[in-house]
């Protein structure tokens, strides 16, 4: 009979262990990317290389939860050593995953590097974190933003 409670007592205690420590577990889980979770104003910066010559910016970038780059998202560049102000506009995907891509339309203050740019993306740390490369030919282009304000 001791046998029995022992096991019925184990029993329980080991699924009220479950039932506590359960949400816990899976919360790592439930913390999927979606438009609004990546929405905010991050600050970046990028690095690598572009047709060859060195290429860096540092910027914000302003992300809405209808999957566009907002108005107001700029970034200083270097290319070569050549020094330009840029605004960009553009759209984006994330998938629940919280990998993602986005083509931006990048206005310069130096009109012959006005372009597109197109690049993949994941964020992690719940969404308050990003890491890109860049999808664009004879470019080699990678970067971190980190959302302000967290």
């Amino acid at each position: 009979m001791k046998r029995g409670s022992l096991s019925a007592t184990s029993g329980l205690f080991l699924g009220a262990l479950l039932i506590a420590v359960a949400p816990a577990l899976l919360a790592d889980d439930d913390h999927r990317c979606s438009f609004h979770s990546v929405a905010g104003t991050y600050g970046y910066a990028v690095v690598g290389t572009r047709s060859g010559a060195p290429t860096a910016a540092v910027g914000l970038v302003i992300l809405g939860s209808d999957g566009t780059v907002r108005d107001g998202s700029k970034q200083t560049f270097s290319f070569n050593g050549i020094i330009a102000d840029e605004t960009l506009t553009g759209t984006y995907t994330v998938n629940a995953d919280c990998t993602g891509s986005a083509t931006v339309d990048v206005v310069s203050s130096i009109p012959a590097l006005d372009r597109t740019s197109t690049f993949d993306v994941v964020w992690d740390n719940h969404s308050r974190q990003f890491r890109l490369i860049f999808t664009v030919a004879d470019t080699v282009v990678t970067g971190d933003g980190r959302k302000l304000g967290d």
